[in-house]
């Protein structure tokens, strides 16, 4: 819930620009306005997968690394294209089945092996998962709602 300017009334829906806002405090004004648009331009309900890098698996593993999880999560199982308009940070899907199909296929597979975390430690697993998620939908044509997906990165 957002407080709206005009009033101490709390907004059930904030904007989009508003949600951007408060999931990349630290973007540039291009930035926000570029994630805001891509946001925009999603169908209604449609869930868009938005990563906030970890800093310290990028230490671990280098900004590389990070990019060609980005890259591999922004391209898999389509034959063209990219979900994330090169943002490597919001991804969108047609439907939370498919979101989740790309996590579970990607990990089983091993593709991007250095992302998951695993919550009890195991010799030679990564410790470090490689970022926060939030599943965010677009409501209305200028309003969003989202939340904090704190197991996308976990596996048991």
């Amino acid at each position: 819930m957002f407080k709206t300017k005009e009033s101490d009334e709390l907004e059930l829906f904030p904007t989009i620009k508003k949600v951007i806002k408060e999931l990349f405090p630290e973007a540039s004004s291009a930035d926000v306005k570029k994630y805001t648009k891509q946001v925009s331009n999603a169908d209604e309900y449609d869930p868009l997968l938005v990563i906030k890098p970890n800093e310290a698996w990028i230490t671990a593993h280098g900004r590389a690394a990070y990019d060609a999880v980005m890259d591999q999560i922004a391209t898999y199982n389509l034959t063209r294209g990219r979900r994330d308009e090169n943002s490597r940070c919001i991804f969108h899907f047609r439907d939370t089945q498919e979101l989740y199909f790309v996590r579970d296929t990607m990990f089983a597979n091993g593709v991007i092996p250095n992302a998951f975390h695993s919550p009890r430690p195991v010799p030679g697993e990564n410790l470090i998962p490689i970022g926060r998620v939030y599943v965010v939908h677009k409501v209305g044509s200028r309003k969003s709602d989202y939340g904090e997906d704190t197991a996308f990165f976990f596996v048991q």
